[in-house]
């Protein structure tokens, strides 16, 4: 008895769902009509009137056509606003409505769906639609009610907001010189922007697509340090930057930044890889060009004092913790006062800048050379005890002696030779060969002076 009565209500909602449709329907398509004799229809008609009055409203059967469609619907959806069900002329839906009437067959509401439409081949609207099932006479559902909601400004303003970030990214990207990439992990396909291309100094036909196809624009020495980097990915949002060098097709080497970061999916699947890179080969060799004036003497492009004395310190700290032996050699040119005198400073340059290359050709790689003021130079011989040091001291200075200046014939060193030993600090040890150099010349000149001779 009670399912009887549940049988016959539901039965009769049926009916005053389509009864109220049919009158929303004449409401806004037909002529005026009589009021309805239901008493609950006709109490809530207006109310429904005013609601989709505003709202776009919609319903489908399960054949996809319109059983009833509001104002607000038909306009979004470019129908005929004054096709009518009853008259054999319903509206025929977009195809991409005609999908909605899967909730009929499923019985399953959908919420907040995204559809793009086109209305008369050019005008195109961006739909929010929910979706809920009406069950029909029989207790089965047969009609689909779509609530409809237009986001086309909202997508339009956001689309042009996008346009223009992407504008300014790009702007930005092209005076930093930075290439944009963008690597899909699912595919292992590469997307590369113009300025990638230009960096790797490749024409559309040699842009790559794979992972190893960008392996092999690497530089061979590179090859086992990007692999072993690149097979740990970064975990999500986690930045990774590492600097390589490439080989481009023209033959040319360029050292690369790149920076990237990580995507996933909502379950934390690595989906892709977006990042940059930039060319700072130019960077390189101005900081290499810049390290190289700070710690060389621009004019015979020996070290520095400033250079030199930072190797005596690390010279000095290697001989108190493993007792590596060191020496230091302390020489200038004989009467070069003269030199500039009679030849002109530009001469005494020139003869400064060759005796160095001289000296150069006969010191051992472990030895350094720097210009510690005026005509006067130091040497620091590493793993050198002082008579070894006074050993290379001589074949300098007879390396001099032999050498024809252009302009001004010989010239000749005079040089103080002083070895490291326990509790002497570099401050005594550059006194002591400073001693033993002025001793040099007071013997005559053209001659080595060892400390320990004094």
């Amino acid at each position: 008895m009670a399912s009887e009565e549940s049988r016959a209500d539901k039965e009769s909602s049926n009916q005053l769902i389509r009864r109220a449709l049919e009158e929303l329907d004449r409401a806004f398509t037909g002529p005026p009509v009589a009021e309805p004799e239901d008493q609950q229809l006709r109490l809530a008609l207006p109310a429904l009137v005013l609601a989709t009055e505003v709202a776009a409203i919609a319903v489908l059967d399960g054949q996809g056509g319109i059983v009833f469609a509001s104002p607000q619907a038909r306009k979004l959806l470019g129908l005929d606003q004054t096709a009518t069900p009853e008259d054999g002329h319903a509206p025929a839906p977009p195809a991409e409505i005609l999908a909605f009437r899967l909730v009929a067959i499923t019985g399953t509401p959908l919420s907040d769906a995204r559809c793009e439409i086109a209305v008369g081949g050019e005008e195109r609207h961006v739909l929010s639609i929910n979706a809920a099932p009406l069950p029909g006479d029989g207790g089965d559902t047969a009609l689909v009610a779509l609530a409809m909601t237009d986001l086309t400004e909202q997508y339009d303003y956001y689309e042009r907001a996008l346009r223009e970030s992407e504008q300014r990214l790009k702007l930005a990207t092209e005076a930093a010189g930075l290439g944009v990439w963008e690597y899909d992990a699912i595919t292992d396909t590469y997307h590369w922007d113009e300025r990638m291309m230009a960096i790797y100094g490749l024409e559309e036909s040699q842009r790559p697509v794979t992972y190893r196809d960008w392996v092999a624009l690497l530089d061979p020495e590179h090859h086992d340090r990007l692999e072993a980097l690149t097979r740990r990915e970064p975990t999500y949002g986690e930045r990774r930057e590492v600097e390589f060098r490439i080989q481009r097709p023209d033959g040319r080497t360029r050292d690369i930044r790149a920076v990237w970061q990580r995507i996933d999916d909502e379950h934390g699947r690595i989906q892709r890889l977006v990042g940059i890179n930039e060319d700072i080969t130019e960077q390189r060799e101005l900081h290499s060009e810049l390290e190289y004036r700070a710690a060389h003497d621009p004019l015979t492009d020996l070290f520095n004092r400033a250079k030199i004395q930072q190797l005596l310190r690390a010279a000095q700290a290697a001989y108190i913790r493993h007792h590596t032996p060191f020496a230091v050699l302390l020489f200038d040119v004989d009467h070069f006062k003269q030199v500039n005198d009679r030849f002109g400073h530009a001469t005494g340059d020139a003869v400064l800048w060759l005796m160095a290359r001289r000296i150069e050709s006969v010191l051992r790689e472990t030895d350094h050379m720097g210009r510690w003021g005026g005509e006067e130079f130091l040497i620091l011989a590493s793993q050198t005890d002082e008579a070894g040091a006074e050993v290379l001291a001589e074949r300098i200075r007879h390396q001099v002696e032999t050498t024809a200046f252009e302009g001004v014939g010989t010239v000749t060193i005079s040089l103080g030779v002083a070895a490291a030993e326990p509790g002497t600090s570099l401050e005594s040890l550059e006194q002591r060969a400073d001693r033993a150099l002025y001793a040099a010349k007071h013997r005559g000149r053209n001659r080595t002076v060892r400390y320990s001779q004094l």
